[in-house]
This record gives structure tokens, C-alpha cells and sequence, in this order.
């Protein structure tokens, strides 16, 4: 596992491969969501948002965000050293590790209030990948000055 972190290729074909498919995903809902009244503003706002169709900019965002990480990442001729894999695998655990928290909570909220789990599941979703890419890049800048 670890030679396969050190090669940045693994990297950018992983993200570009789950990037693409929450792209499609949100391209080819949008606009597939009902508008319902809801107690919360909040969730009353996100479920118009998605109900218009919107979804597809934050895919454009997420697609452009991880363009530039593969950029990034086929620019570097070289492998990653063991202090970069180190990192890496670290920052795996600590996103597999939230993402365990992330889906306790997202369970609880569903058995609270099942009205609108289509929103509260896309936001999740919205929330974990925006997460993943921008961790990605961060990791991927951080890396190029070391």
C-alpha cells in the first residue's frame, strides 16, 4: 500500500475517478429534487437550491478544484519520500476516521427528521467531497515546498 501512495499518479487517478462520479451524479439530478415546506429555513433553503438545479455548480467547483490537484500532481516527476507518505496515510486515517463520525451523525439526523433525506444525504455528500478535494490540495501544495 505504501509504494502505491508514493507514486502522485495513484493520487490524481483516485480523486479524479470519485470527482468524476459525484459530478455525473449531480449533473444528472439536477433539478430532480421536490420542493417541500420545512420547519428549518436552513433545510428549506438547501431543498430550493437543489430543487433549481444548483447542484451542478458545486459540481463544476469540485471538478475544477480537482483539475488543478491532477495538474499539481502530474507535474511532480519524482515519488513521494516516506516523510510525504507518512503524511498521507495520516491524513487517510483521520478522513476515514471523520467520515465514521460524519455517517453517526448523519444517521441520527435522518432518525430524528426523515423529511427531505434526499437534501440532508446530497449535503453530506457535498460536504465530505468538498472536504476531500480541498484537503487534497492542500496536501498537494504543502508537498510541493517540502
Amino acid at each position: 500500500m505504501k509504494r502505491l501512495l508514493k507514486v502522485p499518479a495513484t493520487n490524481a487517478i483516485c480523486i479524479s475517478l470519485f470527482t468524476a462520479f459525484y459530478a455525473l451524479v449531480f449533473h444528472f439530478s439536477a433539478g430532480c429534487h421536490d420542493e417541500r415546506e420545512y420547519a428549518s429555513w436552513f433545510w428549506q433553503a438547501w431543498g430550493d437550491f437543489l430543487a433549481s438545479g444548483r447542484q451542478a455548480i458545486i459540481s463544476w467547483a469540485l471538478v475544477a478544484v480537482t483539475v488543478l490537484v491532477v495538474i499539481l500532481l502530474v507535474a511532480r516527476h519524482r515519488t513521494y519520500d516516506e516523510y510525504h507518505t507518512a503524511i498521507l496515510t495520516n491524513c487517510l486515517v483521520v478522513a476515514a476516521v471523520l467520515i465514521l463520525v460524519a455517517i453517526a451523525v448523519f444517521y441520527l439526523m435522518i432518525l430524528c427528521d426523515p423529511v427531505g433525506i434526499v437534501g440532508k444525504f446530497t449535503l453530506f455528500v457535498v460536504i465530505h467531497w468538498t472536504t476531500v478535494v480541498f484537503a487534497d490540495l492542500v496536501y498537494v501544495l504543502l508537498c510541493r515546498w517540502r
